[in-house]
């Protein structure tokens, strides 16, 4: 009978490419890694934080429960607010590169998501049109879509970058990540759109 080989770490790290040699090699300190509430240290960050965590549970509540009635609309209020704030902290904050990066790019984009929805919705509330009511659907599956990433992105960084010494390493790391993330949650945004237009609108989108 055949004799399965366990598995072997060094093996492993000496075949692969140099990037991800070092960071096997080095491994993750998990407790530090997610060592949770150190990652802000004053009351922006802090602000930042919450905002974001609130926006992560809440949109979730939207996207999943029925639409339109009174409490769908306060929890969307809800949830733009905390958008509309934990984006506009994050493009004062400076702290990862001391200056403005991707990440001030990425929120300054889900700030004009987040508040086209807004408005978005007052224009159908005022019309009816049913293009204001898609454009209201799209616009808030992006924005949440958006905040989602955002929290892989800030767990890598902020909990996995410490661990990484390289600069090469991290990038290439986070840039795969990003890839992954990105293709898997704009086809989950896309179906659900499609969905979401189907039951409002009775017809294929």
């Amino acid at each position: 009978m055949k004799q399965t080989m366990p598995y072997d770490l060094h093996s492993a790290v000496d075949t692969a490419p140099g990037w991800l040699s070092e960071f096997l090699e080095k491994g993750i300190d998990w407790q530090a890694a997610y060592a949770f509430w150190d990652w802000s240290n004053d009351a922006l960050g802090h602000l930042h934080m919450y905002t974001a965590i609130a926006a992560l549970v809440v949109g979730a509540a939207v996207l999943m429960r029925r639409k339109g009635d009174i409490a769908h609309r306060l929890l969307g209020l809800v949830y733009i607010f905390a958008m509309l704030t934990t984006n506009a902290t994050a493009l004062v904050m400076y702290e990862f590169t001391g200056g403005p990066n991707f990440f001030h790019v990425a929120a300054a984009v889900s700030l004009i998501t987040s508040a086209g929805a807004l408005i978005a919705i007052v224009i159908y509330g005022a019309t009816r049109g049913r293009k204001a009511l898609e454009t209201h659907i799209e616009l808030m599956s992006w924005s949440y879509f958006g905040v989602a990433l955002a929290a892989i992105a800030e767990v890598f960084t902020r909990g996995l970058g410490p661990q990484i010494d390289s600069l090469r390493t991290f990038w290439t790391l986070f840039s795969v990540s990003m890839a992954i993330s990105g293709v898997l949650g704009a086809g989950l945004v896309f179906a659900y759109v499609r969905s979401a237009k189907r039951r409002w609108f009775g017809e294929p989108a």
